[in-house]
Order: structure tokens, then sequence, then C-alpha cells
């Protein structure tokens, strides 16, 4: 009869790609200390920034969304920051109505309009604490079915603020007739607006979600995502990012040099090469 596997496996190293498949990619490794054999969790691990006050309270569910968040924001060719609200029309207090709305009305401007706009949103609520509006990316939109804000235009302070500033901010002119305000600015640095993104996810809109029974983001289907390339022992000393107890995770700007040295240092794959 074959061995059983341990029941915990220690030491344990996750290797993961980052590639939005055009020009940003970055390395991220995991270590571990400890992980159970009935598989690897890549995204569970908490892993909270050193120094942290209180890191051991910060909700697991949290953690992992904004994870979760990064991987697909990092991992796919955002062109556009994205801000949507809702008119009086609506019952800007159903949120899941809110979404459900929204999402069949792209599917519909796909199919009617031949785009493949894409998106990651994720829902806000409004000083009021009960209406909803969406912060997130937006892919595919033609320039053409935009339209760019001019001093004078109907807008927001924020928004008007920036036109003032000479920055460049658009209206989507679909979504505008069919929902409400909206703003689109486009994306200069992707790894930063990355990042940015997941300041949404806090315990506000948790517990706020959590009572309606709702999501924490919508996102479009066949989004690309981090790519797990090795698992394993790591016989490669590398400075961690962020430390935890248990968990630490450094993350690497790409170079081929870099990945293939990180890659090969797993012990599984020398064992390979001494077949």
């Amino acid at each position: 009869m074959p061995l059983r596997e341990p029941k915990y496996k220690y030491n344990q190293s996750i290797l993961k790609l980052y590639d939005d498949g055009v020009k940003n990619k970055k390395i991220k490794v995991i270590h571990m200390s400890v992980l159970r054999t009935a598989g690897i969790e890549d995204d569970s691990p908490l892993t909270y920034e050193r120094g942290m006050v209180n890191s051991g309270k910060i909700n697991e569910s949290i953690i992992r969304t904004k994870n979760k968040i990064f991987e697909l924001a990092f991992c796919n060719p955002w062109e556009w920051f994205f801000t949507g609200t809702l008119n009086s029309e609506y019952d800007r207090e159903n949120l899941e109505e809110y979404h459900k709305t929204l999402t069949k009305w792209i599917s519909n401007y796909n199919r009617l309009k031949n785009t493949e706009i894409k998106y990651l949103l994720i829902p806000e609520l409004h000083k009021d604490g009960k209406s909803w509006h969406m912060h997130g990316f937006i892919m595919g939109l033609p320039v053409e079915h935009m339209k760019q804000f001019k001093i004078g235009d109907k807008m927001g302070r924020a928004v008007a603020a920036k036109v003032k500033n000479g920055e460049d901010v658009y209206n989507w002119l679909g979504y505008a007739d069919k929902f409400g305000f909206c703003s689109l600015e486009p994306i200069r640095n992707h790894e930063a607006v990355s990042k940015y993104i997941t300041k949404y996810i806090n315990k506000e809109l948790e517990s706020s979600v959590t009572a309606l029974n709702a999501h924490k983001y919508y996102r479009s289907r066949n989004l690309r995502e981090a790519e797990t390339i090795e698992k394993g022992v790591l016989s490669l000393e590398i400075k961690p990012t962020y430390e935890g107890e248990y968990c630490s995770v450094a993350w690497l700007d790409y170079s081929d040099e870099v990945f293939n040295e990180i890659k090969g240092a797993f012990l599984k794959n020398k064992k390979k090469m001494m077949k």
C-alpha cells in the first residue's frame, strides 16, 4: 500500500505570476510555515503588514477579498477608472437590483453595440449610509461612446476640479442616459490604481453587504487571474514585503532572470533534473 501523505507540510512556498497580458508583470512569493496536505490555499492566508496594530483582529474575509480584488485589477489591462451613480428613478438602496440591472444592461450593450466591455466593480455607500454607487474598472468601451467633460458641463465638484486642472475625464453617454451621472478617467499607473481600488473593501462594506446578503464586488466572466507556477519547498531566501506570524509575502518586480531563478529554486525541480 502507498504511504499516506502527512496531515501537514512544513516550510512551504508558492510562486505566483501576476501578468495583465500586455506589459505589467509582478512576482509574488508566499511562504507559509505550516500547510494542510489537503491543499495550499493561495489567497486565504492573512498577510499583514509588519507592525500593523491589532492586525490579528482584521476580518479574514476582507483580507481575502482585498487579495482577490488586487489580483483581478492587476492581471487585466484595464483602460478606465469608472464611477457610476443612480438617478432618482431607481431604488438607490437596493444594491442587488442595481447590480442585476447594470450587468444585464452591459450584456445587452455589448450585443447591440458590438462591443466587448468588461468590468470589475465595487459598491460603496454614499454619505447618507443608504444609497449605493459603484467604483471600479472598465475596458473595451470605445472612446467614441464617451464625451469628454468640459468646463461648464453639469458635473460634481470633484470632477469639476479635475477638469479645471486640465485632467481628462469622460462621460459614458449610454450609462448616463440609463442610470445617471458617471465618470471615466484613463488609467495611467496600472499598479498604483490596482492597489488604490482595494481601499473600498473595508469593515463598513463587509457589514453592509453581509446584512443585504449581497456581494462585495462584481466582475465580468473570463477575466485574467494570477498563475500559480510552483508550490513546495523553496531553497532560496527572499526578503518578505509583508510578514505575519505564520505567513510572509514577497512582491518582486518581474524580470526573466529573477523569475527563472526563483522557479528553479524549488526543490522538486532539482529532483526532476536529477532523474
